[in-house]
């Protein structure tokens, strides 16, 4: 067990660590970030007038982490299991939250927190728009918060796709969607494997977008939109390719693209897994100083490579400054979730 809740502990530092760095540098375009802070960010800091997370104080989380946060609580609540009740009843509790809800929810999260809280179920249009069903958005912000789905399965990645289905249709119903945050949730599963690599993950998250694809067709809004597959191939084209690793890095920022698209933000998290092989802070660290969603960027990368990170000062030090930040018990969360597992009799290799 001890194992287990290391690596998980892993995935929850390293994803609170990418939303909380990233919150600083949102928005910013690559050559932006160097210019206005010297080089690329590194620690924590206190967002300035640029970032949504304006008013934030260093190592605050915003929405990423504490969805993450409050769907793995519930899912404890739920003798560990993930089911739609489970998500509806994290989103809706993160609602009502007004530290992130007012300030980070996206229009996607907010049409669908919107439907949930209207006893009708019915959609509400913007006042004076065509109406449209904002829930079939393709954003990221159902990959944001999918690691749960690897974290309760972990080494059993067709479980994980299936529960990543689960999370991202309560927001984010279409086939993009689906099929980008179920990459995300194979490869969090995968990375709790003895002896797992970058290249495992990244194998694994190609398994997941294809799977979550053919289920999204099948089970969910078939949206238009650029494939996230082939996104994943032309970050791997990108990360292969010639040049130094910064000229790559900036690549991926304004080809991949690293904003609110599920195709830029998954396959962007893809291509900076590939460029730090081995080095999972260095990895999320990247994603933080990609440009753009670097929050979103930054978890999504935190929840894949964190159960591969070897705990150190630097990474207990940073997670003593995230609990006492947000009043979160990551390590408690992590221990929580383990046992959970555990009474499960869950085999992990």
């Amino acid at each position: 067990m001890q194992k287990l809740k290391n690596k998980l502990l892993g995935t929850l530092t390293l994803a609170a660590i990418g939303d909380a760095m990233g919150s600083v540098t949102e928005n910013l375009p690559f050559d932006k970030i160097r210019e206005d802070f010297g080089g690329p960010v590194t620690t924590f800091l206190k967002p300035g007038k640029t970032a949504f997370a304006l008013g934030n104080e260093p190592a605050q989380v915003t929405d990423d982490f504490s969805q993450l946060f409050l769907v793995c609580k519930e899912a404890l609540d739920n003798e560990g299991v993930i089911s739609t009740n489970t998500v509806k009843k994290a989103i809706l509790e993160w609602s009502d939250m007004p530290q992130y809800f007012n300030r980070f929810a996206g229009p996607t999260t907010r049409s669908a927190v919107a439907m949930y809280k209207d006893p009708n179920h019915t959609m509400k249009p913007l006042e004076g728009a065509v109406t449209v069903d904002y829930a079939s958005k393709a954003t990221n912000g159902a990959a944001m918060k999918v690691a749960p789905a690897g974290m309760f399965h972990p080494d059993d990645i067709d479980n994980a796709i299936k529960t990543s289905v689960i999370i991202t249709k309560v927001t984010h119903d279409n086939s993009l969607a689906i099929s980008g945050s179920a990459a995300v949730a194979a490869a969090t599963a995968v990375s709790y494997r003895d002896d797992v690599t970058f290249d495992d993950l990244i194998d694994a998250g190609f398994y997941g977008a294809s799977v979550g694809l053919a289920i999204g067709k099948k089970e969910s809004h078939y949206v238009a939109g650029p494939g996230v597959i082939e996104r994943m191939e032309l970050a791997m084209t990108i990360a292969d390719g010639s040049g130094t690793k910064n000229q790559k890095l900036e690549k991926l920022s304004s080809v991949v693209g690293s904003g609110l698209h599920i195709s830029e933000a998954v396959p962007c998290a893809f291509g900076l897994m590939k460029l730090n092989s081995g080095n999972p802070l260095q990895a999320v660290i990247d994603a933080v100083n990609i440009g753009y969603d670097t929050d979103t960027v930054a978890t999504i990368v935190g929840s894949m490579v964190g159960a591969l990170a070897v705990s150190n000062s630097q990474i207990e030090e940073m997670l003593d400054q995230i609990e006492a930040a947000n009043g979160f018990d990551i390590r408690g969360l992590a221990t929580d979730i383990a046992t959970s597992i555990e009474r499960k009799n869950v085999p992990v290799s």
